[in-house]
């Protein structure tokens, strides 16, 4: 397989990450309605993809990592799963109120500024990609995008 076909993988491989988001974001907010609570279908959601996680790496006879590859990771890398947390919980409040589509191009608009922020100073140990114009214009043309898809 030559680079550039590894490559077109990984980018469809995004594609379809970004593809469930709206899905969800929807099957979430369902759940919440369900149990008539944000946190316990955050919760519930969490347990569910534990569940999921340990038998694909029962299944696929995925090694155990060390312990001291679990203590030599940086300490802030763990609070993903507080971030990921407050994600589903803040999907599930506010889906129903403004409706899937307007939740996820929010989504989609608070990724690419906080991307372009990690990537502007390299935080979190990210590489180094300055905002120039060229972004800054595509950022703005996501910006007119959100405010004709709620305005209409």
């Amino acid at each position: 397989m030559k680079a550039s076909d590894n490559q077109l993988l990984f980018l469809v491989l995004a594609l379809l990450a970004g593809g469930m988001i709206p899905f969800q974001s929807a099957m979430n907010s369902q759940l919440g309605r369900s149990l008539q609570s944000p946190y316990f279908s955050a919760l519930t959601v969490f347990v569910v993809a534990a569940i999921g996680l340990t038998i694909y790496n029962l299944a696929s006879q995925q090694t155990v990592p060390a312990l001291t590859q679990f203590s030599d990771a940086p300490k802030w890398s763990y609070l993903g799963g507080v971030l990921g947390g407050s994600y589903i919980l803040l999907i599930v409040i506010c889906a129903p109120k403004l409706g899937i589509g307007n939740v996820t191009i929010m989504v989609l608009l608070g990724q690419i500024l906080a991307a372009m922020l990690i990537d502007h100073f390299g935080l979190l140990n990210a590489t180094l990609h300055p905002i120039n114009w060229q972004r800054l214009i595509g950022v703005g043309l996501l910006i007119a995008g959100v405010y004709i898809v709620r305005k209409f």
